[in-house]
């Protein structure tokens, strides 16, 4: 029922109306801040695995992989600006649970609803499908780190840029990769391995329309319910696919699902003698990253495991050595070392790793945090000293040719059209190597630079780097 207003709310709107009416001419109120934005301070939430929880369910983690760790590196490498436009950035973490596919949404209320900053930012592993919930549902402005996808960029507007290559522009350019470098015989029997979680369903999608335009038969299609199971029931589903593609005569297997889902599969086909050729394209989580390729196990034994992905592991160059850092990525490293008080070393995963010797091997900088506050600390200071996260989105897309760490060959940028920041990806192949891998007269382990699995860079006719296929 509507009612009418009380004399006091009545009264104290005509006061209001009054003064503003009374004020002198130029004495407009300041333009009201934004949420999260304070005299001195932008408050961002930045989304971190819940690692402490993990740790005490009984999951034996590395003591180095905490949550709070994962917090410091976002607040080192913020605090390493200083003040922008006048203010500093203060860094709230909000964490998911990594084993529970319900624990996305709750997370995702609580970074913006309980807390109402500026921005979240997310360096990887929150699920591109819950993206919506911050950006469509709660309005609020998201830099993702991983892989968006075009119906979630579309519905986000202005509240969504991301670093990694869209899942459909993934999904377009390894299979260019494919046809350009005739890694596939025509004759070739596809099978795909895509899941139901949005960003992976378009890249297992793209994949195999472009595949079909180029004239390969897809013999088999199996998607894996990612997002309504665990991760237990995942792997059991992905392991039971292999017998369905063995069925319809499948050879050649391109996978889209994260490492926890392929490593079953892969294990599986080797167990039974599929003999399949694969390609990965990578558009799930940490799917082709150093910490990735580390969490494969060894029961993938000797199967020939590439991957087309804008991720650099750091793993070795042509003159078989670890790669050397760019300027940036020198920067990056030196930022990190101070704020965890330590002395990284490229190519070993995150937590650490001790070889047969028992010498420890210290975990590599952070890179997609190290970018991405590089990135929105430009943004920020071209949103002005009064920003807002319109502001914010447009500052972003003027950004071009700007540096980059361990991904697209050292550089990226941003554009009217292009809401993501890489533009080039590459195809590595996963060596295999464990903690009693020998290290050899190279100072390597297999090939690797930490007795962990690497993903090696391939050199196809004298390059690396690929350009992305724009478009779907």
């Amino acid at each position: 029922m509507l009612r009418t207003p009380s004399r006091l709310v009545v009264l104290l709107c005509a006061a209001a109306l009054g003064t503003a009416l009374l004020a002198a001419p130029g004495s407009a109120a300041a333009p009201r801040a934004a949420q999260g934005v304070s005299k001195d301070t932008i408050d961002v939430v930045v989304l971190v695995a819940d690692l402490d929880g993990l740790r005490a369910s009984g999951l034996n983690l590395p003591a180095k992989l905490t949550t709070g760790n994962l917090t410091k590196r976002w607040q080192g490498y913020f605090d390493s600006f200083g003040k922008i436009n006048g203010r500093s950035v203060k860094v709230t973490p909000v964490t998911w649970d990594p084993v529970d596919p319900k624990s996305f949404e709750p997370a995702c209320v609580k970074a913006t609803q309980d807390n109402k900053p500026f921005a979240v930012l997310n360096a990887n592993g929150y699920r591109a499908s819950s993206v919506g919930c911050l950006t469509v549902d709660n309005d609020t402005f998201m830099f993702f780190g991983e892989a968006s996808y075009s119906e979630l960029q579309e519905a986000s507007g202005k509240k969504l840029v991301s670093l990694g290559v869209p899942a459909e522009t993934a999904g377009k350019t390894g299979v260019a990769i494919v046809r350009r470098q005739n890694l596939f015989p025509k004759s070739a029997k596809i099978g795909i391995l895509s899941g139901n979680e949005p960003a992976i369903k378009a890249a297992g999608d793209t994949s195999e329309a472009e595949l079909k335009k180029a004239g390969y038969k897809i013999a088999q299609k199996t998607e894996i319910n990612v997002v309504g199971q665990d991760a237990g029931a995942q792997a059991r589903d992905a392991a039971a696919a292999v017998a369905t593609m063995k069925a319809a005569g499948v050879d050649t297997v391109v996978v889209v699902v994260p490492f926890t889902v392929n490593s079953a599969f892969i294990d599986e086909a080797q167990k039974s003698g599929a003999g399949f050729q694969y390609m990965l394209i990578d558009a799930a989580s940490s799917l082709c990253t150093q910490f990735g390729a580390s969490r494969v196990p060894a029961t993938v034994g000797t199967a020939s495991v590439p991957c087309v992905t804008t991720w650099d592991t750091r793993a070795v160059n042509a003159k078989n050595a670890v790669k050397k850092d760019n300027a940036f990525e020198a920067n990056c490293r030196k930022v990190m070392d101070a704020a965890l008080n330590e002395k990284t070393q490229p190519g070993v995963p995150a937590g650490d790793v001790t070889d047969a010797n028992g010498v420890t091997l210290t975990e590599d900088v952070a890179p997609n945090e190290c970018v991405m506050a590089d990135l929105f600390v430009k943004a920020l200071k071209k949103a002005g000293k009064n920003p807002t996260t319109d502001k914010l989105y447009d500052a972003f897309l003027t950004i071009k040719n700007s540096p980059a760490a361990y991904m697209s060959n050292g550089e990226g940028g941003f554009s009217k059209t292009k809401t993501y920041f890489a533009n080039q990806v590459h195809l590595e192949t996963l060596n295999l190597a464990s903690t009693s891998t020998p290290k050899d007269a190279n100072g390597l382990y297999a090939g690797c630079p930490a007795p962990v699995n690497c993903w090696v860079p391939q050199l196809i006719g004298g390059t690396e780097w690929f350009p992305v296929q724009a478009g779907t």
